[in-house]
């Protein structure tokens, strides 16, 4: 007990005392500093009101340190966390008193030196706020809940998911075993989300690129319940509470943020058929990349550049692919799964979604601990094992060893599940749907070839319908113009004729065509469109007999498509540009006269 002192009054306390003379006291709701007075007396001074560091927490990426302090505010006890440099500085210590602390420009100072006296004493954490793979005096570590390694350093998640694990490991395999085990596209979804760490993994000795899934389809078909499936093993399964699902809604630097410093945690993306984006290509390639755009800051200087490596799934009820400009490169890095019937019955579904809610987080830790212990390269090993077999195994393409790459990693990643987790998840039906999906991928691109031969081989056969650059036009009806470029021809049709001319040949869905085309450079467009405009000078009576308006638009402009020919391949055809007499004497050819001190 110890007894505060006034002036002709005594009263007993508890209190704690700090300081190296033990001349800080604090009570359950006060604070006092012992004083001396001018005759040498000793008495303890009332500073403010109850005030004190819980808890001090360092940020082990950036050595940030963080102070929570409990204080008293209308009789009830409150915490806040504030940076540590706010109690070094009182004039921003002060500031905290709109959050209701006791402190005002008297007894600043003080309290400021109480806290920093009472830090050394208050406990102390490291925290991390980075997920995934880390190296460490030339050990390796998986950045978790905690961290999983060989004698891992001290440290808990402080980050913007919820990660911690909930529930039991047997739990979920027993969810798994019930609810998923035969159900291969769901077998799949699994191999999606335990793929985040083998994809961070390899990113550690190799370029590697995050993989990308898109999942999409219409809403009864179970795609969301996959997605939870794929991330349950890693953390929260859920949009809310910080979970490891996202929403598409939101904007184009928020869906960065929510990458960065990622190293082998999976991530969902869920309805990108809510975001009002119109073109995904440059943030696609973006995830795809690892790494976000170089920024300037205030000054002029460049920011610190965030980067990731993992796996994110995404879901729609569109292909991603719809809304991507030049998408060659993005088919070798984004993979789409659609309408597939993920769940078996609603049933399957709920079951699915309550119990990985009751359990989650924990099947994660264990994959990772087994890929630490077969280490590094036989997990490689692995991974270029399955990339031989797929490309042994899958439609002979021009891609082949891109995309071999990438579902070699998945499979490569179900066989470590089943040995992890004492699983059988079936390898050979999954890899069915991946052949069926890139069969399918490989068909639109033989589709986009032969469609475009068909289309030019028309245009070629009716060229009488054209205006040919430099040639006389004479014709009743128009379908559009042909001009010469450096190296290829431009042939422009009119909408309502392209269209004519696929019907013909049995392509029915231009979208898709147009798709494929201009992912091949086949179309030159205008910016998110799959047309262009050019102006084809023809009289009011010839647009009348080939089908037009009566007027272009405002800039003498029609829309077409514009196909892009190589000048060879019209010049096969007969198609060649006309030089008239003008421009060939341009090209006459005059020899030059021998200089007298040419050498023989």
């Amino acid at each position: 007990m110890i007894f505060i002192g006034g002036k002709g009054m005594v009263q007993k306390k508890k209190a704690e005392t700090y300081g190296r003379n033990s001349e800080w006291m604090l009570t359950k709701d006060k604070l006092y500093v012992e004083v001396e007075d001018k005759d040498g007396n000793t008495k303890w001074q009332f500073v403010s009101k109850f005030i004190k560091v819980l808890n001090v927490r360092q940020v082990a990426e950036t050595n940030d340190t963080t102070l929570t302090l409990q204080y008293l505010y209308k009789g009830q006890y409150q915490t806040i966390d504030i940076l540590r440099d706010q109690i070094l500085q009182p004039n921003e210590f002060q500031k905290l008193s709109r959050k209701g602390i006791d402190v005002i420009h008297s007894n600043v100072k003080p309290m400021v030196q109480f806290l920093r006296v009472q830090e050394d004493s208050a406990p102390y954490e490291t925290v991390h706020n980075h997920m995934g793979w880390a190296d460490k005096e030339d050990q390796l570590y998986f950045k978790h809940h905690s961290i999983i390694g060989k004698n891992p350093p001290a440290s808990i998640y402080s980050g913007d998911y919820n990660i911690e694990p909930k529930g039991t490991l047997q739990g979920w395999l027993d969810i798994i075993q019930s609810e998923v085990m035969g159900n291969h596209h769901l077998e799949l979804a699994l191999a999606f989300g335990f793929s985040a760490p083998v994809v961070g993994l390899l990113s550690k000795v190799k370029d590697m690129d995050t993989l990308i899934v898109h999942i999409y389809g219409n809403s009864t078909q179970g795609k969301t319940t996959a997605a939870q499936l794929a991330v349950s093993p890693f953390g929260r399964p859920s949009k809310n509470e910080k979970g490891l699902i996202k929403s598409w809604s939101a904007t184009h630097n928020a869906i960065v943020a929510l990458l960065r410093d990622n190293y082998g945690i999976p991530i969902v993306l869920d309805e990108a058929s809510m975001n009002t984006m119109k073109d995904y290509t440059s943030l696609l390639y973006m995830f795809a990349e690892n790494r976000e755009k170089e920024r300037m800051n205030k000054e002029g200087e460049l920011r610190k550049q965030r980067s990731w490596s993992t796996t994110i799934i995404s879901t729609a009820e569109h292909s991603l692919f719809e809304k991507t400009n030049e998408n060659a490169g993005l088919r070798m890095r984004a993979f789409e799964f659609g309408n597939i019937t993920w769940t078996s019955s609603a049933e399957n579904s709920n079951n699915l979604k309550t119990g990985l809610l009751d359990n989650y987080g924990h099947a994660g830790i264990a994959f990772v601990q087994y890929l630490i212990k077969l280490g590094v390269e036989k997990v490689v090993e692995r991974c270029e094992r399955w990339k031989a077999y797929c490309e042994e195994n899958l439609p002979q393409t021009d891609f082949l060893s891109r995309v071999s790459e990438k579902f070699g990693i998945l499979l490569a990643t179900a066989e470590m599940i089943n040995e992890s987790l004492n699983l059988s998840l079936d390898i050979e039906s999954m890899m069915k749907i991946l052949h069926e999906v890139e069969e399918e991928s490989a068909a639109e691109r033989e589709m986009a070839d032969k469609s475009y031969e068909y289309v030019i081989e028309r245009v070629m056969q009716h060229s009488k319908y054209f205006i040919i650059e430099t040639q006389a036009f004479n014709g009743n009806e128009c379908w559009g113009r042909i001009n010469f470029r450096d190296d290829e021809v431009e042939v422009s049709i009119f909408p309502h004729k392209f269209k004519q001319l696929l019907k013909e040949g049995n392509y029915a869905d231009p979208k898709v065509i147009c798709k494929e085309w201009k992912e091949n450079g086949y179309l030159k467009t205008e910016s998110g469109k799959y047309t262009n405009r050019g102006k084809i000078p023809i009289d009011s009576q010839v647009r009348a007999n080939s089908g037009l308006p009566t007027t272009p638009d405002s800039k003498g402009r029609d829309k077409v498509y514009t196909v892009m020919m190589n000048k060879e391949l019209a010049e096969n055809y007969g198609i060649r540009k006309i030089i008239s007499e003008e421009e060939l004497s341009r090209y006459q050819y005059t020899p030059k006269r021998k200089s007298k001190h040419t050498h023989n």
